[in-house]
């Protein structure tokens, strides 16, 4: 088997089984070995998230997973398998570059926004 069939009626369960061995376990096991620091993953059926602390985290395991995903068959949509900055730090970071505010995203029906509160504390928007 290679992949799941896009919008079929068992993708979702099939999507679920595939992942877990080849995107869950993988990342538990590889940011034990390899990952400097704290690293986050959120995954609904197909969809998923990876965030990392160092950028340099995130650009290694990058790669990786590219050949991961080619190793499996599996495709990834371009617009939507980017790198960006969101953090409580990314304001003030790209401010500092002059790169103007973070990008948003996209994830399970919500646009996430990095933002800041009246009172000055990181929140996260959702629309």
């Amino acid at each position: 088997m290679v992949g799941t069939p896009q919008g079929a009626v068992i993708s979702p369960l099939l999507a679920n089984i595939y992942l877990q061995y080849v995107l869950n376990l993988w990342v538990q096991r590889s940011r034990k070995r390899e990952a400097k620091g704290e690293v986050l993953i959120v995954r609904y059926a197909d969809d998923f998230i990876l965030g990392f602390q160092y950028r340099e985290d995130a650009e290694r395991f990058r790669k990786v997973l590219e050949a991961r995903r080619q190793q499996f068959g599996l495709e990834v949509h371009s617009v939507k398998a980017r790198l960006i900055e969101f953090s409580r730090f990314a304001m003030a970071n790209r401010e500092r570059r002059g790169e103007g505010r973070p990008e948003t995203f996209d994830f399970l029906g919500f646009t996430h926004i990095c933002a800041v509160t009246r009172n000055g504390r990181f929140t996260v928007k959702r629309r």
